[in-house]
């Protein structure tokens, strides 16, 4: 137990930089180091950790930690892997409260917001290159975006219906397969907040644990669910600081679904109970995660075996393009209209942050891109001339 807890309490705090240098740490220390695991487990263990809902370098941790220590392990290395991102986010939120309105800080996220999007905008390339290989893909995704942004339909609604339709498609003739590109290209479109603390809490809980339930996809993917519960349905935040939340979630430790942490902190101060909103949140989102890996632990070979799990999740993978691209819109118009016109410094900004991101062959880390943008972001409210004026 004291090498669980030592351990995982610092890949913690050095969990920056998304699930794919999460991964490789761990890949470097158990694996390689510390021989917890050999090679072949830990490829069977993250293919495991894709199949299930929920951040996969969270769930890996845990399964390494079930492995060393059994469930207390388990449980330890999850706890200890997202302990970090609590404690920042919050401390972020609580700053972004008290502080938001100053014009230094204004300035730090008129920064961060280009850079947000950018963010968004360069993991929807890396995830269409993965999962859009065919015609039939690329249908599916604009069938979601149809779906989602002009049917209204729910987020869960659209990316199950993915999952099943490429499941079908599948099994289909080329001639069937013809008719179901054309049915899915036809698609029509189709069809308050709580008052006191408790129902606020209340809220929050049965929002994140359905956020949790359903994120397939990683983090970005779960985005959609996100900005459609927290500003369109409950009005707990608005688009400023749904991207103000992706673009802090980048700066800290941890799995980037952490930035649920910091809608809860915000969702829950509009009732005055900020810290409960933000552990509400954090339980609910995470315990799916640790249900699921330490119940199904035991299980893990029978059932990434199983005939139909990896078309369901390419299905999804497809849905989710179409939803990321849909929640990119609103936005764009949040990072690149901060005055309610087009902030052409801001659209060149975003433009070299994504080109950074996207195409540049050295390619720089996440949080080096973001911390420039506030940098930016905070040059202009101390020399508002260079900028074409100060911020409103």
């Amino acid at each position: 137990m004291p090498e669980i807890f030592w351990y995982f309490l610092r890949l913690g705090w050095l969990a920056f930089g998304g699930p794919v240098g999460q991964i490789g740490l761990m890949h470097l220390e158990v694996v390689e180091r510390r021989k917890w695991i050999d090679e072949d487990e830990f490829v069977r263990a993250l293919n495991f950790c894709h199949v299930l809902p929920g951040p996969e370098a969270l769930q890996l941790a845990i399964y390494i930690g079930y492995k060393k220590g059994r469930y207390l392990g388990g449980l330890l290395a999850g706890v200890l892997f997202i302990l970090p991102g609590y404690i920042t986010l919050t401390a972020l939120a609580w700053i972004y409260v008290r502080f938001g309105k100053s014009p230094r800080v204004l300035g730090v996220l008129w920064g961060f917001r280009p850079v947000g999007l950018a963010l968004l905008l360069a993991a929807l390339v890396r995830i269409s290159r993965a999962a859009l290989k065919g015609i039939f893909p690329a249908v599916l995704a604009v069938a979601a975006f149809v779906a989602f942004y002009f049917g209204r339909l729910p987020f869960i609604l659209v990316l199950v219906g993915c999952g099943l339709v490429f499941i079908a498609w599948r099994a289909m003739g080329p001639g069937s397969r013809a008719s179901a590109m054309l049915a899915l290209l036809l698609l029509p479109g189709g069809a308050e907040a709580a008052g006191s603390a408790l129902e606020r809490v209340r809220d929050i809980s049965w929002f994140f644990l359905k956020v949790g339930l359903f994120s397939f996809g990683g983090a970005y993917a779960v985005l959609p669910y996100i900005r459609e519960g927290a500003v369109s349905t409950y009005g707990w935040i608005t688009d400023h600081q749904m991207i103000d939340a992706l673009a802090l979630g980048e700066t800290t430790p941890g799995p980037l679904i952490s930035i649920g942490i910091f809608v809860g902190f915000l969702a829950g101060n509009g009732a005055g109970v900020p810290w409960l909103g933000a552990t509400a949140a954090t339980f609910w989102l995470f315990l799916p995660s640790f249900v699921f890996v330490l119940g199904a632990a035991r299980h893990m070979d029978r059932l990434t075996s199983m005939p139909g799990v990896k078309e369901f999740l390419k299905g999804v993978t497809s849905g989710v393009v179409g939803l990321m691209f849909s929640i990119s819109i609103p936005l764009a118009k949040v990072a690149f209209m901060p005055r309610g016109e087009i902030d052409w410094i801001t659209v060149v900004l975003g433009l070299a942050a994504f080109a950074a991101l996207t195409f540049w062959r050295w390619r720089l880390n996440v949080v080096v891109v973001v911390l420039a943008g506030g940098a930016l972001g905070l040059l202009r409210a101390f020399a508002p001339g260079l900028f074409g004026g100060a911020l409103s």
